[in-house]
Order: structure tokens, then sequence, then C-alpha cells
């Protein structure tokens, strides 16, 4: 470049930068500015008279036309105006909430929801449990468990809708809550929570036995099980646990597992109950057990069983907190609204019973839900809970054998005199009638576990033959005596008939070792595999070491059909104790064993479900 063109440039630099100084410290010329626009020379700057100074630009059109009409302040543009913003305001909030619609909350591992705090997130998971108004105070939530691979959150749902089933892959929505290093989901109104109905699981039908055998291969997975529960359960309760067993009475059933109800059944369930229940599996990691969760609507009762009433009486008075909320059956004499002991040392009141006053005084069966009132101090029964309840006469001798342990007294009066009383009662434990003298038998007042009073009784010979089978209801007609050696009172039979069904067979499964002695002589049920060891014949728990003497019965069903060979079958016969004189060892034998063939085919009952 020449030296005159650089001297060209530096002096163009110069006269540039002298122009940015000048107009830097240039000042505004108010009063031209105003000779300028205010043409009525009021002092003010109208919208209008600045319109008119430039009306080229605005006639031209254009953004500035159009935002030049919406700024005009003259009377006649004042609706245009407004229009033209009420439709930019609709249009703002349209697309604000199209912007909400579209947008979806991220979906989010539970693990990360701590990395979400005050956000709105959904993540996806299986219902593990849930509770309707956790703490009973009236609100409308329920707490939902959602478990995925990484970890378990707790969904808070306000005015809650539609609750899945256990067991169901849901998405959660709501807002992440952390307070105090706690951190849950909490949600208001419908659509916190989806599912498809192919995330619902099937329920398959399964008894309690076969997840015993084997509950890991059943975790997670939610089934419909059949079996009775082992204690009243309120309408209204949110939370219950107690046991679902496969028999109405705790001492006979076989397997049992921890049942766990999160909402309220919405109606009464008693003890010993036959219930369906569709539930799934756990392992409580806390307990160190296996249970199965379910909510209240999945409790279904069965009617084809009615739940007996537990038989309590004053004698054990002590022990009644055992049956609050069961119903019960009691004997007594009613006073006004209560019910009092026959020495009237003791008294229940009485609720939903009506007007009394027709049969005070008089000695009534009572059955009805026992419950203890703290406004009163006092067990009280509610006659009006139960469709079975209310104020019945004591049939016979029902209550036959209560009175005269209640009273020995008078008992040993009636001894002296001979009186003959007239009794119905159980026969508790299996006894073989003997052929050379009198028979001593326990005559109780019910089948345990709600034996409140029983009697050594003795059969004169002759009367009964063969077995007398425990739990066999009779009646009978016998009188009291007195035995010095051991002191008690005895019962001496003078008639006896047998009433009632015959006992079912008591279960007996090989993996809870040696039976007991109460086991002994009963007619038994035992399930297993026939294997000979050394020419002798066992019943082998199946894809198990334990087994048991089996002594199979001539020409029995078993041997007459070759399809109930090599297969699991449940054999029923009587539990003996059997002496080895030459081992000094007892050997336990079930005795005269057999298959059960209800329809008469030669086929066990067991193989036609195989």
């Amino acid at each position: 470049m020449s030296e005159s063109a650089q001297l060209d440039d530096s002096d163009s630099k110069k006269d540039d930068v002298e122009e940015l100084v000048s107009e830097a410290n240039m000042e505004m010329d108010v009063d031209s500015v105003f000779e300028t626009y205010d043409a009525n020379t009021d002092g003010k700057i109208e919208h209008s008279e600045y319109v008119a100074v430039h009306k080229a630009e605005v006639e031209n059109g254009g953004f500035s036309a159009f935002v030049d009409r919406l700024l005009d302040d003259s009377p006649e543009l004042r609706g245009q105006r407004l229009w033209v913003m009420f439709a930019l305001s609709v249009l703002l909030v349209a697309a604000m909430n199209a912007y909400a619609m579209v947008r979806e909350p991220e979906l989010v591992l539970i693990e990360d929801l701590v990395e979400h705090t005050n956000e709105v997130v959904s993540v996806e998971g299986v219902v593990i449990s849930w509770v309707e108004d956790p703490y009973s105070s009236g609100d409308n939530r329920v707490d939902i468990i959602i478990e995925d691979e990484t970890g378990v959150a707790e969904l808070r749902w306000y005015r809650y809708g539609d609750i899945p089933m256990l067991g169901t892959t849901v998405t959660a929505t709501g807002d992440v809550i952390e307070y105090e290093g706690r951190i849950w989901m909490q949600a208001l109104g419908g659509g916190a929570l989806s599912w498809d109905d192919s995330d619902t699981p099937e329920a398959l039908e399964i008894g309690i036995s076969t997840i015993a055998a084997n509950p890991e291969d059943y975790l997670g997975q939610t089934f419909t099980i059949t079996g009775y529960l082992s204690k009243s359960v309120n309408p209204d309760s949110t939370f219950t646990a107690l046991y679902l067993g496969d028999h109405p009475e705790y001492g006979n059933s076989e397997h049992q597992m921890r049942l766990v109800i999160h909402s309220a059944p919405g109606q009464w369930l008693e003890s010993g109950q036959k219930v369906e229940v569709t539930a799934v599996v756990q392992y409580e990691q806390r307990e160190l057990r296996w249970s199965i969760h379910t909510q209240g609507p999945e409790v279904r009762v069965v009617r084809t069983h009615d739940p007996v009433p537990t038989e309590i009486g004053w004698s054990n008075y002590e022990s009644w907190s055992y049956s609050s909320n069961n119903l019960v059956k009691l004997v007594g004499k009613i006073s006004q609204d209560n019910v009092l002991s026959e020495d009237e040392t003791l008294s229940v009141c009485l609720i939903n019973a009506g007007d009394t006053s027709a049969i005070d005084g008089q000695t009534k069966s009572i059955t009805g839900r026992l419950s203890w009132s703290n406004s009163k101090g006092m067990w009280c029964i509610d006659v009006g809970s139960n469709i079975e309840a209310g104020l019945g006469d004591v049939l016979g001798a029902e209550d036959m054998l209560n009175q005269i342990a209640s009273n020995p007294e008078a008992s040993l009066e009636h001894s002296e005199n001979g009186t003959q009383f007239n009794i119905t009662g159980v026969i508790s434990g299996s006894t073989l009638m003997k052929n050379d003298e009198d028979t001593k038998v326990i005559i109780a007042n019910a089948p345990y576990p709600n034996t409140l009073t029983k009697f050594d009784a003795y059969i004169p010979l002759g009367m009964l033959s063969g077995w007398l089978e425990d739990g066999q209801e009779v009646a009978a007609t016998v009188t009291v005596t007195w035995n010095a050696n051991p002191p008690e009172l005895q019962l001496n039979v003078v008639n006896i008939n047998l009433i009632g069904n015959t006992p079912a067979p008591n279960t007996y499964d090989l993996t809870e070792g040696p039976p007991e002695f109460y086991d002994l002589n009963k007619i038994t049920s035992i399930t297993g595999n026939l294997v000979i060891i050394d020419n002798q014949t066992y019943l082998q728990k199946e894809g198990g070491e334990q087994k048991i003497q089996i002594n199979v019965k001539s020409n029995s069903i078993y041997e007459s059909n070759s399809q109930n060979e090599g297969k699991t079958l449940k054999w029923t016969g009587r539990l003996i104790e059997v002496a080895d004189d030459v081992t000094l060892a007892h050997i336990y034998v079930l005795d005269e064993a057999d298959i059960t063939d209800e329809n008469g085919n030669g086929i066990a009952d067991d193989a036609e479900d195989v």
C-alpha cells in the first residue's frame, strides 16, 4: 500500500471518531421537540400529534402501522384495540395450555427420584401394596407402594380414583416431595395412576400347600387362594394382619400363611370364615417370613361354609380377650340389659337386644359379637351384629356340662341323690371300647380349642363296640359321682347315642416330625408315595426323605386299579404306635390305610386330578 493511501485512511478514521464524540456531547433541544410535536401548545405531546408528524410513515402500513393503531388512544379506535388485546390474550393462554398438554412428565427410575425434588415426574413399576386413609383420620387419600427394579416408592394420592389390583404394572405421576430425609410422590385427583388391561396380572387359582412347598417360585406373582381366616376383621379396618389357613380350626390346620389386608373390606370377616383371596406373594425381609398381600375388596366370602361362633364360658372369663370382636356364644341369665353368670358375680352388657323385659330372669343362649366397652368398663355382646346373632333358648342339655362343673357343691348333692342329667358334648381323643370291662372316655363341651369343660366318663361294657372317634358328637344320660383318687367329679353313662356327622380325618404332614401323643389313635390323612424298603412298605414324602410305615388295607381301592400306582396320593388310616420288642423302640404306623374314591370308579380322587 502506498504512503498516500495510508495517510488517507488515518484521516478518515479521525473524522469518524470526531463525529462520534460530537454526537455523544450533543444535547437534546427540548424546546425544538415540543415545537415539532406539540401542535396545540398545551405542554404535552399526544399520540395523535406524533402520528400527524409521521403520517406518511404510518400510511405505508406494515408492523409499525399495526402497533400504532393498537396504541392509538382515540375514542373511535378503542373498541378495535380491546378486541385485538382480547384476541392476543386468548391466543397466549391457548398456547400455554397446548404446551402443558403436549409436555409429558419425564419418566425416571425410582432410584433417581432424589434428583427431581419439587418436580413432576413419572415412574413405572408394580403395585405391591396400598392403604386407604392410613391414619384413619377421614382423609380422602390412599398410599400406594410401587416397586421397580431399582427400588420402592410411595405415592400419596389425594382425591384418588380407581386403584388396580396388587401386582399390576402402573405408571404413577406426581410431585417429588422431600421432607426430613424422606422422599415420596404426591398427587391430587384423577390421572395420577394409569395402566392397561394387559398390565393386570392373571390370578390363577392355587393352594396354600402348593405355595408352601416352594414359595420362591411364586415370589411377586398374583394368585387366587381359598382358605379360612384366623380372626375377625372390622369392615372399616384399613390395615389388618392375620393368617389364612387350610382348616377353620387352628389346631387342625396343616398349612397357614400370613395374610395382610391393605384396605377396608367393607363387611365383617369372621374368624374361621372361608374366603377366596386374590393376593400377591411376597417375602417380608424385616420379619424373615413369607406372606400374601391383598386389598379389602379382593377378599370374597365363600358362602358354602358358615363360621361357628366360639363358645365362651364364665369359668374362663379372664381369657375372653382372645375372642374379642369374634362371634361368640354364651349362656347366662338375662337381667335388664345385662347377662349374669349363675352365681351373679360376673356380667356382660347386651347391645342391640331391644326390649328384654319379657325374658328378664330367664337363662338364655346369647350369640353375638364380643367387644370391650370403654364407657361401661365391661365386656358386651352385640346381638344385632350378625344374622346368626340373637337370644335363644338353651336347648336340652346344651350347657349342662358347664353347669355341673361351675357348681361342684350342688353337683355333689346330685351325686348323693342319684340325679340323672341329659348332656351333649364331643369325645376328646379316639378310644377303643374294651371287651372285658367299662371303658373310660373323655367328654368335652366342645372340640379344642373351644373346650371349656371336660369330664372323665365311664361307658358300661357292651354299650358300644369298636372305636369311638375324636370329635364325635354324643348325647348321653349320665349320673355324677365323686372319685377320691384322683379327686374329681366323674360321669357314669346310663345311655349314650352318637349324633352328628362322622368327624373328618386329622391331617398330618410328614415334615412335621414325630407325631405328638394327642395325634395317636386318630383317623389320619397323610399324603405321600408308596415305597418298599427291605420288604417293608412305607409312605414317603414326595421329594423328601421323611417316611412312615403303612399297613395297606386288604382288598384296598389302591390295589384294585393300576392307575393308582406310582402317584402321590392321600392315604387315610389310623395313626398308631407299635412297640418293637427286639429293638425296644416304638414305631409309628398308619394302620388299615386306603385311598379315597368318592365316585366309586376304582381310581383315587387324587389320581383323577393328575
